[in-house]
């Protein structure tokens, strides 16, 4: 407990006191992030305050962390180190799409193959269990792929992924914590220590964006914790902290990326556009065309993050079998309402809208009718 709580803390007063200097470095060598476009900041602010993060993350765990734990994480810390590379170079000189993809798919050959986290079966999903050697390898990279760039995708507004990944990370790292998977604590709660610190600088108004710098190693590790978490989970399925459901479990603590991410895709193909193609209909979007500031719109947010992680809790004695609908029927629920919501929103205005034309079609008329008059 003592060296944990010492890598958490050292992670977050490092990055603490670094960001102020990373920010003024940044705005002196004119590295700013210039508003318009999709992006919807009024101000040209610093984004990449993924490497003090990274710094802050790094150094604690080399400080802290015993011999033995070094050894075991050596190789998930160095393909982590790659995408921070990837994301860094991304913004200083932006990348090809298919420059990010074949980096991603490096680093994730390093996790699979090398460290061997990876999908050893479905885990009785749908009644299925083991899983050819090549299936595993193609499951586990598709996985590591969608959740590092659905959580580069959430972060558009001010406070939501530094959010998001202090409730991921502070999860896994207790859950591994309190089954004695030491190295994968420590580094989980390294960065929920960085991300706190960077909250601070990030929630509105924001003094530094984390960028592809932050946003794609910090995805890209909540996919090898998804994949660990789920793997470990059902080898320990009957002891008290492990939990009946693995898959749906996971699917819970990081729902607000992957449902978004899905949500936002499926919409596009049914408009016939690219599931690739950029656009303003993420979540966060809506609620601030609803009326909602940054801070109300993350606060929201965060808020039902953490009320499917409390449902992930409530079911921990049951299987995915029971877990996985409970998470999709609230997911649909959810997103409905949201939908309703927006539509009602949008129908009033076009109402008001409508009104104003026809008051102003009045007016005119009367003024018309008076000059005749005259």
């Amino acid at each position: 407990m003592e060296r944990t709580l010492l890598i958490a803390g050292t992670s977050f007063l490092l990055t603490f006191l670094v960001f102020p200097v990373f920010i003024k470095f940044f705005k002196r060598r004119n590295f700013l992030d210039d508003p318009g476009g999709r992006k919807i900041h009024t101000a040209k602010t610093p984004a990449m305050g993924g490497l003090p993060i990274f710094i802050g993350f790094a150094i604690s765990i080399l400080i802290w962390a015993p011999f033995e734990v070094l050894r075991d994480v050596k190789y998930v810390l160095s393909a982590v180190s790659i995408m921070f590379i990837i994301g860094f170079r991304d913004d200083l000189i932006n990348l090809r799409a298919y420059q990010k993809l074949i980096g991603q798919v490096a680093a994730a050959m390093i996790i699979i193959a090398v460290c061997d986290i990876r999908f050893t079966s479905l885990y009785n999903l749908f009644g299925l269990s083991d899983i050819p050697l090549a299936v595993s390898y193609l499951l586990s990279l598709f996985t590591i792929i969608v959740i590092t760039n659905a959580y580069n995708l959430i972060d558009g507004i001010d406070g939501l992924s530094g959010s998001v990944g202090i409730i991921a990370t502070l999860f896994f790292g207790l859950f591994f914590f309190l089954n004695g998977e030491e190295g994968f604590a420590l580094v989980s709660l390294s960065l929920t220590g960085a991300l706190l610190a960077f909250l601070n600088y990030n929630w509105a108004p924001s003094k530094i964006f984390m960028g592809d710098t932050g946003s794609l190693f910090i995805g890209f590790f909540l996919s090898i914790l998804t994949i660990k978490f789920i793997d470990f989970n059902y080898s320990i399925v009957g002891q008290q902290f492990a939990f009946g459901g693995s898959i749906g479990t996971a699917v819970a603590i990081l729902i607000l990326p992957l449902a978004d991410t899905f949500r936002v895709f499926v919409k596009r193909v049914l408009k016939g556009k690219s599931p690739m193609h950029p656009d303003r209909t993420h979540v966060h979007h809506i609620l601030l065309r609803l009326g909602c500031n940054h801070a109300q719109a993350t606060g929201i947010l965060v808020t039902v993050n953490v009320i499917f992680v409390l449902l992930a809790l409530v079911l921990k004695e049951f299987s995915d079998s029971v877990v996985i609908p409970s998470i999709l029927i609230t997911v649909i629920a959810l997103g409905t309402i949201l939908d309703l919501i927006f539509r009602a929103a949008i129908d009033k205005r076009k109402e008001e809208l409508r009104e104003r034309n026809r008051a102003s079609r009045d007016e005119a008329k009367v003024v018309s009718i008076s000059k005749n008059a005259g």
